[in-house]
Parts: C-alpha cells; sequence; structure tokens
C-alpha cells in the first residue's frame, strides 16, 4: 500500500528595506535548503534525507512549472504519485512541500523557504517525517515578479543507496604485505538493507586486476611471498542486501623493492 502526503504552503515573504544580495546558482540554493532541512532532523535525533538525483530532477521540474505559470498548487505540474511512477522511481509513500519567497534568486529567499516551512506545524512534521529516506529540492525563479518558487519532494523508498568500501591500510614487512580495508551501508531513516559483502582485487604493477576474496565481510588479507622489485596495488567494493553494489575504491599501492 502506497501513500500520497501533500502540504501546500501560500505565503510569501516580501523583503522590505533589505540589502540586496548577489544571486546565486539555483544549484548551490538547493543545497542550502536540503543543509538546513537535514541539520534540524539532526537536532531532532532523525537521520539525514539522502539526496536521489531522480527526485532532484522531478522537484527541479515542478518548481519550473509553478514558477512558469506563476501557480502555486500541487497539481500545477501534474499528479505527483503518476510522475514518479513515470519515471521508475519506486516508492511506499510520499510527500510534498511547497513555497515561495519575495527575494530574488538569493540565499536569503531559500532560507526564507525553509523558514514557512518550519513556522508551519503541519509542513514541518513533513519535513521531520521518521518515515522518509530520500529526498529532491528544486527551485524556480520567476524573474518578473522576483518571487522564488520551492518545491521539496521525499519518498520512503527502498533502500538503492550503493554500499561504501575503502582501503585503509598497507604495511610491508619483508615481502609480505598486510592489506586492511572498511565497509558499511550508508544508513537511511528506514529501509537500509546492510552491508552484505566485499570484493577484494589486486595487481601487481599495472597489469590486470585479479580477485582474491569475493563475498567476504573479513577486513584484512596477508599477501606473503610478493617478488621484489615490484608495485602492488589493492582495492575493495561493497555491495549490499538489495545488491547495490557500491564503486571500486581508490588503489592502495605498496612497492616491494
Amino acid at each position: 500500500m502506497r501513500r500520497l502526503a501533500g502540504l501546500a504552503l501560500g505565503i510569501a515573504v516580501l523583503w522590505a528595506n533589505v540589502p540586496a544580495a548577489s544571486a546565486a546558482t539555483t544549484n548551490d540554493l538547493e543545497h542550502l535548503v536540503l543543509d538546513q532541512v537535514n541539520a534540524a532532523r539532526v537536532s531532532h535525533g532523525l537521520i539525514r534525507l539522502r539526496s536521489y538525483g531522480a527526485l532532484w530532477d522531478l522537484a527541479g521540474d515542478r518548481a519550473g512549472t509553478m514558477a512558469a505559470r506563476n501557480i502555486m498548487t500541487h497539481t500545477v505540474a501534474g499528479s505527483l504519485s503518476a510522475s514518479l511512477d513515470a519515471r521508475h522511481i519506486s516508492w511506499y509513500s510520499v510527500g510534498e512541500t511547497i513555497a515561495y519567497a519575495s527575494g530574488g534568486q538569493t540565499a536569503t529567499a531559500a532560507r526564507a523557504l525553509v523558514t514557512l516551512w518550519r513556522n508551519s506545524p503541519e509542513h514541518w512534521a513533513l519535513l521531520m517525517s521518521n518515515r522518509f529516506n530520500y529526498v529532491g529540492v528544486g527551485l524556480a525563479y520567476r524573474s518578473s515578479n522576483g518571487r522564488l518558487f520551492g518545491s521539496i519532494v521525499l519518498t520512503e523508498s527502498r533502500d538503492h543507496t550503493p554500499a561504501r568500501a575503502w582501503v585503509t591500510g598497507a604495511t610491508r614487512t619483508g615481502d609480505d604485505i598486510r592489506w586492511t580495508w572498511q565497509a558499511y551501508d550508508p544508513t537511511l531513516q528506514t529501509h537500509t538493507a546492510g552491508l552484505r559483502d566485499i570484493t577484494v582485487q589486486m595487481r601487481r604493477d599495472r597489469g590486470a586486476w585479479v580477485t582474491i576474496l569475493a563475498h567476504t565481510t573479513t577486513t584484512s588479507r596477508l599477501s606473503m611471498n610478493r617478488v621484489h622489485g615490484h608495485w602492488y596495488g589493492l582495492r575493495v567494493r561493497a555491495t549490499d542486501k538489495k545488491g547495490n553494489v557500491g564503486a571500486w575504491s581508490a588503489e592502495r599501492r605498496v612497492w616491494v623493492p
């Protein structure tokens, strides 16, 4: 069963007698909004909402439509749930907060949007929900009236964030090398899959990578009797229990003289 939650905030903020602020890029302002929301979530003991590119694009399109038409509603850009399905974004529940502030394409106006939501119990409860785990933020500026329109789309979705792994150490003793690494699955507010396993590969000099450990949960390996006069490199990657495979880590190299 899927849930749809939506709230609109029809409040404009007029910035009379406020010194002019320099314009910022829309992307910078969107990240400013998310940073403020996530900081508030952490202060409430919640997990940060994880940014998801597909939701970011959707929220941007919805804010852009509101700005183009100078209308602030949840429906002017079409059905939210239908848009999610059309973009093949998986979700169990979804919510959206919208608002606009007058003050230009500035950090002042972006912060004003967050203030509007913070001062509305219904909106703030949505942003501080312990159910949602992914988010997209969209802002769009209408120059004809100086309004900055905002949309935040939140979903409760399955974990699709790749696990992460990195090499933490490489110590040589004679012709033996002790490698160490770590891995984890990033924590979501809900539905965190958890770490499944790690793949470890090694190579000599710039040769082909060879898998030396697959589907392991160990975090160290002793490579013995390495041939002298060569570089040895190691890299790792992790997979979570939903099958989300992370990127290969940076290579750690050791010279065996």
